[in-house]
């Protein structure tokens, strides 16, 4: 009989001890039902602020084609700073690009075809209102075929396929237009400071524009 109520007693005091640490208690003492708005979710990743979108690249015209898109996945870290990856693929064709013998009479022009992989990571701070600063690393990865004039062969031209890694830094920043409660268009303005002689935004201005949900 004494060890029952020895064993009954233990088991009230282990209760006690579980529901004492469920409870979550405010700053006043009074305990707050967890399921309350006012007690701190416990996950380590809210939904509500994860950022999914991109932009799109298009241009067509003299001889030249230049169609791209970039998807990217991020997170709002605070509610001013975000960061996340992306991964861009752009096409590139421009018409009679290479000129090359293909007799020992005739010239003719060959066009360039160029495939760029564009793996990046980034990041962005909304300084006041819809402007921010947005910085970016992008690596990209360029191929194509080169058209090389060579008398010593007939036809006399020859063919190599070239590989490129280029690494850019892009930094400046951009505008957003809300279009809901949680989504926007972007306006972005960056430059690339490393300036690589094969960089594909070599002396020139990057002008992105996209979509955004989540931020």
């Amino acid at each position: 009989m004494k060890q029952i109520l020895t064993l009954l007693l233990f088991s009230l005091f282990f209760a006690g001890v579980v529901s004492a640490q469920e409870e979550v208690y405010s700053s006043s003492g009074k305990p707050l039902n967890r399921t309350k708005k006012n007690v701190k979710d416990d996950r380590l990743m809210d939904p509500s602020r994860i950022i999914v979108g991109g932009w799109g690249l298009f241009g067509i015209g003299s001889g030249v084609t230049n169609v791209g898109v970039t998807p990217i996945l991020g997170y709002r870290i605070t509610d001013n700073f975000s960061a996340g990856i992306g991964f861009g693929y752009q096409y590139l064709r421009v018409k009679d690009y290479y000129l090359v013998n293909t007799s020992f009479t005739t010239t003719e022009g060959r066009p360039l075809n160029m495939h760029i992989y564009s793996p990046s990571v980034w990041a962005r701070h909304i300084i006041w209102n819809n402007i921010f600063a947005h910085a970016e690393y992008e690596h990209n990865i360029s191929s194509y075929k080169e058209y090389i004039n060579n008398t010593l062969v007939d036809p006399p031209y020859e063919t190599r396929d070239v590989n490129i890694n280029v690494p850019c830094l892009l930094l400046g920043g951009g505008l957003r237009q809300p279009v809901g409660e949680r989504s926007s268009f972007v306006f972005m303005a960056l430059y690339d400071v490393l300036q690589n002689q094969y960089s594909p935004y070599r002396n020139t201005i990057a002008i992105r524009v996209g979509f955004n949900f989540g931020f």
